[in-house]
C-alpha cells in the first residue's frame, strides 16, 4: 500500500464543483476553492466566486470539515452535513452571517480528497507542531495595545 504524498505547495488550494442553492431549491454552479496552509493547520477556508468581481472567503476549523464528512456537525455560522442528491454524494455547507443564510453543496469526493492532502501535510494531533507560537504570541499582544 502507497502512502499519500502531502502537496508540495504551501498553501495549496483544490478547485471544486459547488453549487449555491437557491431560495427556491433551484442549484446554480458556483467556482470554489478550497484552502490549507501548514502554518495554520487547524484552519481551511472555502473561496466562493459570486461574481465576475466578487468573492467570498469564509475560515473554518479543519476538523468540521472532516467530522462534517461523516455526520451532521457545527453549530453558528458553518454547519457541515454530507447528504445525497440524484445518487451523488455532497458535502452541504450552511454558512450564516448577521445578514444572510447561505448553503452550498460540494462534491463528497473532491472535499475528501482535499480532506486527505491536509492531513498527509498536517497528520491530525500533529497541528500544534505547525505553529509558530511566538509569532502567535506577538500578534496577540499586539492587538491587546
Amino acid at each position: 500500500m502507497s502512502q499519500r504524498r502531502p502537496p508540495v505547495a504551501n498553501p495549496f488550494e483544490s478547485q471544486l464543483s459547488a453549487f449555491l442553492v437557491q431560495p427556491d431549491g433551484t442549484r446554480a454552479p458556483l467556482p470554489a476553492a478550497l484552502r490549507f496552509d501548514r502554518a495554520d493547520p487547524f484552519a481551511v477556508s472555502l473561496r466562493l466566486r459570486t461574481s465576475t468581481v466578487q468573492t467570498v472567503t469564509w475560515t473554518f476549523a479543519r476538523q468540521l470539515l472532516i467530522d462534517g464528512a461523516r455526520r451532521p456537525t457545527g453549530v453558528g455560522a458553518v454547519e457541515v452535513r454530507p447528504a445525497f442528491q440524484d445518487e451523488t454524494r455532497l458535502l452541504i455547507l450552511s454558512l450564516k452571517s448577521a445578514s444572510r443564510h447561505t448553503e452550498v453543496q460540494l462534491r463528497h469526493e473532491q472535499v475528501t480528497a482535499f480532506i486527505n492532502d491536509t492531513l498527509a501535510a498536517v497528520p491530525s494531533g500533529e497541528e500544534g507542531d505547525h505553529v509558530d507560537w511566538s509569532a502567535e504570541l506577538d500578534r496577540f499582544h499586539d492587538d491587546g495595545a
